[in-house]
C-alpha cells in the first residue's frame, strides 16, 4: 500500500488560490529581517550601492493585513511601498489601517503575482516573505521573474523559504498529519493532525530516533497559533529546497545570491574555526557551496536569501572596510560599574548583557547609550572612541572597534544601519508619537516601533497617553486632559510621572517629534 499523501491531490487543486487565506488569516507582523535598510545595510558591506532607503521604491508580495509594509511606510515617509496579496480579506485589513493613519506613501493591492508586469514598475527593494515554498512551481518562476524584471539595476531582492536538510524532518511529520486528515482540509485540521501526531508520538518506541523526533516536533507546534500551522505545515503547496538549488534558479533568471539577511549567518556561523576552514577547502573558492555546506552541517530548514541582478560586481573579501559609509546603533546601556573597572551593560530591547572591561569598547557603548534609540556614523563613533586612547594606539583600538562591532551586531546587541532613522530620545514640548503606535494603542495591547519591532504595552493608562501624544498638547495640556479622562488621577507627581513615560517612549522608539 502506497501512501500517497498525494491524497493531497485533493488539496493540490487549491494550491494557488486565495480563499484559505480569507478565511483563516495568516497573522501577519512586522519583520526587521525584511527592512529596507537591512537589504541596504548588507548590500553595502558586501561592495554594493543600494538607493538610499530614504527614498526608495519598495515592494511586498504576500504583504497580508500589511502590518510589515504600513510599518516602514510610516517610518521612512519619503519613501514609496506597495504591498499586494492574493486574498482580499488582508487587503481590506491593511487599507483599514491606511486610512485611519493617513499614510499617502503605501499602497495595498489584492492582486495575483502572475499578472504583474515589467509595466508594473521597477522596485529597488521586493520583499518575497514567506511565499516561495508555499507555491507551486510555476509561481515560483515568477516570483524570480519578478525580481529580474521589477528590480531596479542596483537592487536588492529577500526571498525567503523553507531549506533542506532541516525541512526533511518537517515534512515527513507534515506528511504524518496530513494522511491522518485522509485529505479533508476542515477548520479543525490543525487540531486533528496534531492529535494524530500524539499518538504516534506516545506510541512510538522509546529507543528509537523516530520518537524523539516526533516530540521536539509536537513541541515546536505547541508554541505556534493554530492558523500558522494550518497555513506553514498543512499547505496544500509545501516546496522546501537545498540552498543550491534556489541559487541555480536565480542564476536562470538573471540574478545572483548576495547574501543571507543575517549577518551572523555569513561571517560567524556557530562552527569551530578549523571546521569553517575545512568546508571552505571542500567548497575550492565557491562561496554557495561553501554556505551550501553549512546548511547541511547545521541541519538549516529557513533561509532568508538575498538577491541581486548578475552583472552587479560584489566584494566579499573587505567587509571590515565596508563599515565607513554606515551608521551604528546599541540598545546597550550602562547598568554596573566593578570595583575593577570593569562595566556592565543591559539589553534595552530584549534579553542580553555584556560585561567588558575594555576601554575601547566601554567607551564606544557609552556613546551610543546616550544616542539610543538614534544611530552615530561610523566615523564619528570612531572618532569620539579614539579619544580615549593614546595615540600611538590608535590603530589597535580601531581594529579592536571593528570586531566588537561586527561581534555584537551578530549577536543582536548593535544595529548596523544604512541611515539616521526617525526615532528620537527626547521629546519637543509637544510630544508626538508615529501615527500607527497612536492607532494600535486606541484598539489593542501591541504597538509598532520606528525600529520596526513590535511591544505590548499592558497599561491600559499607558496606551492612552501614546494615543493622547497626537503634537498637540504640551505637557500642561497632557496633565489636564488626564485629570478630565481619570477622575481617580491626583495632579501632585502626575507630571513627573507623564514626564517618565514619555521619556520611556522616546527609548522605545515611538517618538517622532
Amino acid at each position: 500500500m502506497g501512501i500517497s499523501v498525494g491524497s493531497r491531490s485533493s488539496l493540490e487543486q487549491a494550491e494557488h488560490q486565495p480563499s484559505g487565506y480569507n478565511e483563516i488569516e495568516y497573522p501577519t507582523h512586522v519583520n526587521p529581517d525584511t527592512h529596507p535598510d537591512l537589504l541596504a545595510t548588507m548590500a553595502i558591506l558586501f561592495g554594493m550601492e543600494p538607493a538610499p532607503v530614504q527614498h526608495c521604491r519598495t515592494l511586498e508580495i504576500g504583504c497580508g493585513d500589511g502590518s510589515n509594509v504600513i510599518a516602514m511606510a510610516v517610518e521612512l515617509t519619503e519613501a514609496n511601498f506597495t504591498g499586494i496579496d492574493l486574498a482580499t480579506k488582508p487587503i481590506q485589513d491593511a487599507q483599514s489601517i491606511i486610512d485611519r493613519t493617513k499614510l499617502v506613501n503605501v499602497a495595498v493591492r489584492a492582486m495575483d503575482l502572475l499578472n504583474i508586469t515589467p509595466d508594473f514598475g521597477r522596485f529597488d527593494y521586493i520583499i518575497v516573505h514567506g511565499v516561495y515554498s508555499w507555491v507551486p512551481g510555476p509561481v515560483q518562476e515568477k516570483i524570480l521573474s519578478i525580481c529580474k524584471e521589477n528590480l531596479n539595476p542596483n537592487g536588492v531582492a529577500l526571498v525567503s523559504y523553507n531549506a533542506y536538510p532541516g525541512c526533511y524532518i518537517r515534512q515527513a511529520v507534515r506528511e504524518l498529519m496530513l494522511f491522518g486528515l485522509e485529505g479533508e482540509m476542515r477548520s479543525d485540521a490543525v487540531q486533528k493532525g496534531i492529535a494524530t501526531l500524539k499518538l504516534f508520538g506516545d506510541a512510538a518506541p522509546e529507543s528509537g530516533i523516530w520518537k524523539t523526533i516526533l516530540q521536539g516536533e509536537l513541541n515546536r507546534l505547541s508554541k505556534l497559533p493554530d492558523r500558522i500551522t494550518f497555513h506553514d505545515e498543512l499547505s496544500p503547496s509545501y516546496h522546501p529546497l537545498y540552498f543550491a538549488d534556489f541559487v541555480a534558479a536565480a542564476k536562470r533568471h538573471g540574478l545572483q545570491f548576495l547574501s543571507d539577511a543575517s549577518l551572523r549567518d555569513m561571517i560567524a556561523p556557530p562552527v569551530k574555526d578549523e571546521v569553517v576552514e575545512q568546508l571552505k577547502a571542500l567548497a575550492r573558492g565557491d562561496d554557495v557551496v561553501y554556505y551550501q555546506y553549512l546548511d547541511l552541517l547545521l541541519f538549516r530548514d529557513f533561509r532568508r536569501t538575498l538577491l541581486c541582478h548578475q552583472d552587479v560586481t560584489l566584494n566579499r573579501k573587505g567587509l571590515r572596510d565596508q563599515l565607513a559609509p554606515l551608521l551604528i546603533a546599541s540598545p546597550l546601556t550602562q547598568s554596573s560599574k566593578e570595583p575593577d573597572g570593569g562595566v556592565g551593560f543591559r539589553n534595552q530591547r530584549g534579553p542580553g548583557s555584556l560585561q567588558t572591561n575594555n576601554p575601547v569598547i566601554v567607551a564606544a557603548l557609552q556613546y551610543l547609550d546616550d544616542r539610543w534609540p538614534q544611530a552615530a556614523p561610523f566615523k564619528e563613533l570612531v572618532a569620539a572612541t579614539l579619544k580615549h586612547v593614546a595615540m600611538e594606539h590608535h590603530d589597535e583600538a580601531r581594529s579592536t572597534l571593528i570586531e566588537a562591532i561586527l561581534q555584537l551586531t551578530c549577536n543582536h546587541l548593535m544595529d548596523l544601519r544604512s541611515y539616521a532613522g526617525s526615532a528620537i530620545k527626547q521629546a519637543g514640548d509637544r510630544p508626538l508619537a508615529s501615527s500607527l503606535a497612536r492607532a494600535q494603542a486606541k484598539t489593542g495591547t501591541v504597538v509598532t516601533t520606528l525600529l520596526h519591532t513590535q511591544i505590548q504595552i499592558q497599561h491600559e493608562r499607558t496606551r492612552r497617553l501614546l494615543e493622547s501624544l497626537d503634537g498637540t498638547r504640551d505637557r500642561r495640556a497632557l496633565v489636564d486632559y488626564f485629570l478630565t479622562q481619570y477622575q481617580d488621577i491626583q495632579r501632585p507627581g502626575l507630571s513627573r510621572e507623564i514626564d517618565k513615560l514619555v521619556q520611556e517612549f522616546g527609548r522605545l522608539g515611538l517618538l517622532i517629534a
